[in-house]
């Protein structure tokens, strides 16, 4: 019988890209792992309703590069307008 080759993919939670996963081989151990330059994001909030559907939480497991880069510059975007807001208002 023929040696049969199943990789597994993986899909951006946000853009829908999807790719082969990465193969981890330990002696005759096989393990698949999303790509290392894939990321996640998850932040819990206290406002109740937000542009995703009204939750008080983001949780994307799988987000690609491109995804991922977008997420943290938003975050981080955010968090130095609303420092910079508490600074004028303080």
């Amino acid at each position: 019988m023929a040696d049969v080759n199943i990789i597994p993919r993986i899909s951006c939670d946000n853009c829908g890209l999807t790719v082969d996963k990465q193969l981890e081989q330990l002696g005759t151990n096989k393990s698949f792992k999303k790509p290392r330059d894939w990321g996640s994001l998850k932040i819990e909030g206290s406002r109740s309703a937000d542009s995703y559907g009204g939750k008080e939480r983001m949780d994307f497991t799988d987000l690609c590069p491109k995804c991922a880069t977008a997420a943290i510059d938003a975050a981080a975007a955010a968090l130095k307008a609303a420092r910079n807001e508490d600074d004028a208002n303080g």
